[in-house]
């Protein structure tokens, strides 16, 4: 045992003094209410750091998976796509081709040969590259100066036309009448058109399509006689 005489205990005068000094001094001991809050304050502190690290640790992960929308964001697979190829046209049919050959009397068109009645000297064509125009089964002709005294209507069969460099349709292929006769054939007896044999200018007639580009080659005059003698060259017009 201790020989020290026990402590003497404060009057409560003493301690009331003790306390003022102390908290004069700024080191007085917490009241049981101080404590208590300071715990609490300790606790709250505590939480509000758990929470700062936590959101400190889930903003560096949004950035580094690149969910806040950074440059350095992975690329989510492309989703289908449709194709923005424009798609090819179709070609254009092919133009069909037509060969008038006055030299040697005939007309070539697609693989087939026909003989023809090629324009006299005086009434060449006056062309050498034409579009067909228009067909027709049948086309009355104006009067001539041969014809127009007579009681004779100049009608033509399986009627083909061009529209020239003045842009006047024109005839340019015609069959000629059964009961006509062929003699003309091979010939240059035409007024400034070509004729055929009647079942070829029928075949020819279904075949043909306007726009078909028609070759006329051969020796053509330089210089022609008026329409008026020429009267295949007239301007096609009125009633057909």
């Amino acid at each position: 045992m201790s020989d020290q005489p026990p402590p003497r205990l404060l009057t409560e005068t003493e301690l009331s003094a003790r306390l003022r000094g102390l908290a004069a001094q700024g080191t007085a001991p917490a009241t049981g209410a101080e404590a208590r809050g300071r715990a609490q304050r300790r606790r709250r502190g505590q939480r509000v750091g758990l929470v700062t690290t936590a959101l400190a640790a889930a903003t560096l992960t949004a950035v580094t998976s690149g969910a806040l929308g950074s440059t350095t964001k992975a690329a989510a697979p492309p989703a289908a796509s449709v194709s923005h190829t424009p798609t090819p046209a179709p070609s254009p049919a092919p133009v069909q081709r037509v060969t008038i050959d006055l030299d040697a009397h005939a007309l070539t068109m697609a693989g087939r040969r026909f003989p023809i009645s090629g324009p006299q000297e005086n009434c060449p064509l006056g062309e050498t590259s034409v579009t067909v125009t228009a067909k027709y089964p049948t086309l009355t002709m104006p009067p001539n100066k041969y014809t127009k005294l007579s009681k004779y209507v100049d009608v033509r069969q399986w009627v083909v036309t061009f529209t020239d460099r003045r842009h006047h349709q024109r005839l340019l292929m015609w069959a000629l009448d059964p009961s006509a006769g062929l003699n003309s054939i091979g010939d240059d007896a035409g007024f400034g058109s070509i004729a055929l044999a009647p079942e070829a200018g029928k075949w020819v007639y279904d075949a043909i399509k306007p726009g078909a580009r028609v070759e006329i080659k051969g020796r053509q005059a330089a210089s022609a006689d008026p329409d008026s003698v020429c009267y295949d060259r007239r301007p096609v017009t009125g009633d057909h």
